[in-house]
This record gives C-alpha cells, sequence and structure tokens, in this order.
C-alpha cells in the first residue's frame, strides 16, 4: 500500500472516537481475528513486564494481577484461535484496488481483521460468492450474497451472513463497490 493510506487511516480513526457509531472492545472482542491479536499482544506484554523485572512487579498484588492478566490472556488466545479454526479463512488480495488482510467466514459471520486495509469507495459492500475468482464471471453473480456495506475501510469489522443451505459452498469474500460497479479485491477461504 502507498504510505498515506496508513496516515488516512490513522486519521480516520481519529475522527470516529467518541462518536456514537463508536465499536467497543467487548464488541471487537467477538471477532475471533481480533481477539486473537488483542490477547496475543496483551499476554506478550504481561511476560515483558517480569522478563524486565518492571518495578511494579515488587507490588505483590500488582505482580499477582499481572499473573493472572497472563493466564487469562494465554487462555483466550487459544479460544479465538480455535473459532478461527471452526471456519474458513483468507488473505485479501488486491484486484481494482490496494487491499490487505485477513477475512473470516464463521457461524454465519465474515469478519475482517486488525489489519485490514483498503481505499474507500461511494458504497464499497462485503459479498460472499460460491466463484472461486470474481475476475472469472460477471460480478456479481447469482451465487453472491451482499453483506452490506462495509463500515470502515481499516481494521476489524463484522458482517452478519445469512443462513444458506450449504455454508462451505461460499468460498470467496469479496469486495465491490456498488455503485461504481468496481472489484476491490477478494479472499479466497479454506478450511
Amino acid at each position: 500500500m502507498k504510505k498515506s493510506l496508513p496516515l488516512l487511516a490513522a486519521l480516520s480513526l481519529a475522527a470516529c472516537s467518541g462518536a456514537a457509531g463508536t465499536v467497543t472492545l467487548e464488541q471487537n472482542l467477538q471477532n475471533p481475528l481480533y481477539a486473537e491479536q488483542y490477547y496475543d499482544v496483551l499476554l506478550d506484554r504481561m511476560v515483558e513486564l517480569d522478563i524486565q523485572d518492571d518495578p511494579l512487579m515488587q507490588d505483590a498484588s500488582k505482580a499477582a494481577l499481572v499473573e493472572d492478566t497472563r493466564l487469562d490472556a494465554l487462555k483466550k488466545a487459544k479460544e479465538a484461535t480455535q473459532r478461527q479454526r471452526e471456519g474458513a479463512t483468507g488473505q485479501f488480495i488486491g484486484a481494482g484496488e490496494e487491499v490487505r488482510g485477513e477475512a473470516l467466514y464463521a457461524n454465519n459471520m465474515l469478519y475482517f481483521g486488525p489489519t485490514f486495509e483498503t481505499y474507500p469507495g461511494p458504497e464499497l459492500h462485503a459479498f460472499l460468492s460460491t466463484v472461486v475468482d470474481p475476475r472469472d464471471v460477471e460480478f456479481p453473480d447469482g451465487s453472491s450474497l451482499d453483506l452490506g456495506r462495509v463500515e470502515s475501510a481499516f481494521g476489524a469489522q463484522s458482517m452478519a451472513v445469512p443462513e444458506v443451505e450449504n455454508p462451505l459452498l461460499y468460498r470467496t469474500a469479496v469486495l465491490w463497490d456498488t455503485k461504481l460497479e468496481r472489484l476491490y479485491g477478494f479472499a479466497q477461504l479454506a478450511k
């Protein structure tokens, strides 16, 4: 991605902080991709406090809190990883625009991970499709499920997927701008 995209993301996130539609930490932790990264980083930080013999570790109650937090983070990181294994994951690749990050389809939800990033569009939507490569067909194809507008071009998010008869057939997450009729990118999903 161009260097300006991360700056754009930071500015957008700063502008959104405190807004009525802000996603809470608890909501983000429902996303297994976000939860895994969050708890892995929390776990690493708690371990570092002990390894670096941080002065707060001299306080027995704080040392106990660090240990309890470490154990809880380890457990929750493993749970997030297990939840991911129940679904199908894939890495986004750009087609008409630059896109990066991970997608997970599990339990009637499509999740984008915390590293998800693309350029905004007038009506950028997420789709699930049975087509392996959306460049090979006239998109949206007859199998495509429009999951709605992508709420943010940056970071973790979740979208409900309507119940389908055979979820395993829906193996591609697609980013498509419905006004521009432009393919941004896609992720081929596999167990």
